[in-house]
């Protein structure tokens, strides 16, 4: 077969590409301000671009957004960061009298199905399950604290993401023009159209479900507050985080809270069941409707997949980005095909 220029120019084309792929493998761990930037920087275009149509220019729309988020984060963060840092001292220095307080639990618990009338196979099942719930339950815990502790080492690649962020909003044409040059003009229409699915797709899951994250995070934390629960800042934190994930999140962020409330007292853990029961209800049948309008667009069942592929892939942000990076995945698969048939 004849090698002709156009095979030479795919072929360079590929090895380009994958070129590309494998430095920025290598060098993955230094891309994390960039990732957070650009998508800092998604979230914010669409306000950017309204007040760019109101007759602003974009630099100055994109200082206007700033000016506010800045007044925002600095009038809320006032407020706010003293009492994260000061319940994450406090969890800190508490850690090892909790995870001692819920081994004391777990033996009650164990000395009284163990003199009950149950088989002794079915007794050694439960302790081998309440054993290995409770080992998890300790990872589970050791791992949130680690995860926030990352977030305070890595200060300085997240203080800079606003400024990437910046150029990244001021030139926002720009990178969609250079794209469409790089893009042959073939494909252009179907890429397009795949990228609009994809912006239609993320908008409903990233800036939807933050929204719907945050709006949860500030109702755990005021319930928990006012329920005189321990470390209400840090689980309503951590229950807007896991509430992104479908289906199992809501269950995942109660189960810190329930199970800190039961280490004092059973009527308590009753109330905070109660109150996550009522948040998520809340958010069932009002929040979420009202601000994600559209889904996915994935079987329930495929949902569920992705979650587990996801968890057992990446632990938790498998868990956060299995469900969006398959509805992508979807868009691309259908528009693909369509550049293929």
């Amino acid at each position: 077969m004849q090698i002709t220029r156009k095979h030479l120019r795919l072929t360079l084309i590929f090895l380009l590409f994958f070129s590309a792929i494998y430095f920025l493998w290598l060098v993955r761990s230094g891309l994390y301000p960039f990732l957070i930037a650009f998508v800092l920087a998604y979230l914010l275009n669409p306000a950017v671009s309204y007040l760019e149509d109101k007759g602003l220019s974009r630099a100055l729309a994109i200082i206007l957004l700033y000016v506010v988020l800045f007044t925002v984060v600095v009038v809320g963060g006032g407020r706010l960061i003293p009492l994260f840092v000061r319940d994450l001292e406090s969890f800190s220095s508490e850690l090892p009298h909790i995870l001692e307080k819920g081994q004391d639990f777990f033996y009650l618990i164990q000395n009284h199905y163990q003199n009950s009338v149950l088989p002794y196979s079915m007794r050694m099942a439960i302790d081998d399950s309440l054993a290995s719930l409770l080992q998890e339950g300790q990872n589970l815990t050791r791992n949130l604290a680690q995860g926030v502790m990352s977030l305070i080492t890595h200060f300085i690649g997240l203080a800079i993401t606003p400024i990437l962020a910046f150029y990244f909003l001021h030139d926002w044409h720009q990178i969609k023009d250079i794209i469409r040059k790089l893009v042959p003009s073939h494909c252009q229409n179907e890429f397009f159209s795949a990228l609009k699915d994809i912006d239609r797709v993320l908008s409903g899951v990233i800036r939807g479900q933050i929204t719907v994250a945050i709006i949860v995070g500030v109702l755990v934390s005021s319930g928990l507050y006012l329920l005189h629960v321990p470390f209400a800042l840090l689980i309503g934190i951590a229950a807007g985080i896991l509430d992104i994930v479908p289906y199992f999140g809501a269950f995942i962020g109660a189960a810190p809270a329930v199970a800190l409330a039961l280490l004092e007292s059973s009527l308590l853990a009753l109330k905070v069941t109660l109150l996550f029961f009522f948040i998520h209800q809340l958010e069932g049948s009002i929040i979420s409707p009202k601000i994600l309008g559209e889904s996915v667009g994935l079987h329930p069942l495929t949902v569920i997949f992705f979650l587990f592929a996801g968890g057992e892939l990446f632990g938790i942000a498998g868990m956060l980005l299995g469900v969006p990076a398959a509805a992508v995945g979807k868009v691309i698969f259908k528009h693909g095909l369509k550049l293929l048939i």
